[in-house]
């Protein structure tokens, strides 16, 4: 267990400047798959059934496996699975994908399939083209694939995976799709592409669905970037389309989050409780303005707050977000009625170390593009500041135009009650409705999942720091080495990484290649329960689709 530091003192994590961007066609860096173990004090097992556990959350009907069927693990985005993680030492199968896959999915049949963005589509010739791929369950080969038509870049990357084990998607058609695989006479596998729906009546031209999710009447849930939220019933006609426009200038780059006659919505100025009439028409139930920055942050995709709302709590009676401040705050609120239940600093930082609760502390900003982890009456954050995508990927400048990334990740406890202070603010270790339990200063770069049967936050992460030396020196460590010293990412070690949601320490870490063919790029994985065994994790990197855990 690790020690805490003596009072007064605090951990901080060291910047590392940044370089500049780098293609990956700068440097071909040698690929590995050996495993690193750490001192068997770190790797010991979680407790099998944390105190922060929770039972799944709710599915509504259609939607396919515990877990694996959402991008944040079910119908809640609590980015939570049943299960176990990929283990201490786990084997790793790969193949290129000629793509980088935002999102996988795995069904009832046990084979993976991935939203992905190839970086040129064949049919017809287009660039970055939107696509479906399915890959053998052992080997991670991509067995068929389709192309569909392109809108929004990385458009469907909220998409989710029915309970006939095809990705629901919409494509740059405005239309709702069903994309499923079969296996042909001859033997091998071919994609299926069935329409369910055209958006188009709703969705303007020029705008793109960004969200879906399956609503608990039968109907199925979508957003679009311009602010559009509506429901639809799929084999209905235009009659069975609705939607209502939410405020101008209100842009949505972020999940759906649903409930039985309902759902959450975030945009980049406000939360929203939507609740849908028994026709499907959304109406808006409360709005809840946030605090909005200057202009996009290094590390945010948007100007706006980065996180799908997540429903929580008994009942899931609780939403939590994080805001958009110069210093973000985590705010929790009442589902029904919009009541602030807490508030407190989403981070312990530098320039925030007044809710520091075990000493540790994060350098310099801090903010999150990922959604919020929750199990129990826990919620875990972790810090994007400074993190560098792609030009494209990401909407206006930042300011500062880039920030080194520090990383790092905490875990605040919420009174289930749901009672606190006059004012609703927590800091620190206090006892208010809301309180910080760890930090760890991990620097993980992928979306963070929690496997609930051993109480471990998977992801893959930048390794560990190196010692310079200097050049030519008996102990320099090389010029890939020396480089990971300059750069916050794209060169050096990735690895799988595991923390113990109780403590926030790391139990186990082992090796996977190296940046940048295997940048991480915040991509979302997912893993397959195996029962009480190790479950077998499913995550994308730049070039390669990765299978991790038993053989």
């Amino acid at each position: 267990m690790r020690r805490k530091p003596p009072a007064g003192t605090v951990r901080v994590a060291r910047r590392v400047s940044a370089a500049g961007a780098v293609t990956a066609a700068a440097l071909i860096v040698g690929l590995g798959t050996g495993a690193v173990l750490l001192p068997a004090s770190a790797t010991a097992q979680a407790p099998s059934a944390p105190a922060v556990a929770a039972p799944q959350a709710a599915a509504p009907p259609g939607l396919g496996p515990a877990g694996t069927a959402t991008v944040h693990g079910d119908a809640a985005s609590t980015d939570t699975l049943p299960g176990r993680g990929p283990g201490t030492t786990p084997a790793v199968a790969s193949a290129l994908t000629g793509a980088t896959c935002s999102t996988v999915f795995v069904g009832t049949d046990g084979l993976p399939v991935a939203l992905c963005t190839s970086y040129v589509g064949l049919t017809p010739p287009t660039p970055l083209a939107p696509t479906v791929k399915l890959f053998h369950p052992d080997t991670a080969a991509v067995l068929a694939e389709v192309q569909l038509a392109k809108g929004a870049l990385l458009g469907g990357v909220y998409g989710y995976l029915d309970d006939r084990d095809r990705v629901v998607v919409a494509d740059g058609n405005r239309r709702l799709l069903a994309v499923g695989h079969e296996r042909t006479d001859a033997g091998p596998w071919r994609m299926t592409v069935d329409v369910l729906a055209d958006l188009s009546p709703a969705v303007p031209a020029g705008d793109a669905v960004t969200g879906l999710m399956p609503a608990f009447d039968g109907r199925v849930w979508f957003a679009t970037s311009g602010g559009v939220v509506g429901t639809v019933r799929p084999g209905g006609d235009d009659d069975e389309l609705r939607s209502l426009a939410l405020p101008a200038g209100e842009k949505i780059t972020n999940g759906l989050t649903v409930r039985p006659g309902g759902a959450s919505v975030i945009t980049t100025r406000a939360l929203y409780e939507i609740d849908s009439s028994e026709d499907g028409t959304p109406s808006v139930r409360w709005r809840r303005g946030y605090e909005v920055g200057q202009a996009r942050k290094p590390g945010l995709l948007a100007h706006g707050s980065g996180t799908t709302p997540t429903y929580f709590g008994p009942g899931d009676s609780l939403v939590a977000i994080t805001d958009d401040a110069e210093h973000p705050e985590v705010i929790v609120l009442r589902r029904d009625d919009g009541s602030q239940v807490c508030r407190m600093p989403a981070f312990a930082t530098t320039l925030r170390p007044d809710s520091a609760a075990d000493g540790v502390l994060i350098d310099g900003p801090a903010a999150t593009e990922n959604s919020i982890i929750a199990s129990g009456n826990a919620l875990v954050l972790v810090n994007t500041y400074g993190f560098e995508y792609p030009p494209f990927a990401v909407d206006g400048p930042a300011v500062p135009p880039s920030a080194p990334y520090t990383g790092g990740m905490t875990r605040i406890d919420v009174r289930s009650d749901g009672a606190g202070g006059p004012d609703g603010v927590g800091v620190g270790a206090g006892d208010d409705a809301c309180s910080r339990a760890w930090t760890s200063l991990s620097r993980t770069a992928s979306l963070p999942k929690l496997t609930t049967g051993d109480g471990q936050i998977h992801a893959l992460a930048y390794g560990p720091p190196r010692v310079l030396s200097a050049p030519g020196s008996a102990t320099d460590p090389g010029l890939a080495s020396a480089l990971d010293q300059g750069l916050a990412q794209k060169f050096g070690p990735v690895d799988v990484t595991s923390t113990d949601v109780e403590t926030g320490r790391e139990v186990a870490r082992s090796f996977l290649g190296h940046a940048p063919l295997d940048e991480p790029m915040e991509l979302t994985g997912t893993i397959a329960s195996r029962g009480d065994a190790p479950g077998v994790m499913w995550q994308p990197t730049l070039t390669r689709m990765l299978r991790i855990g038993p053989a």
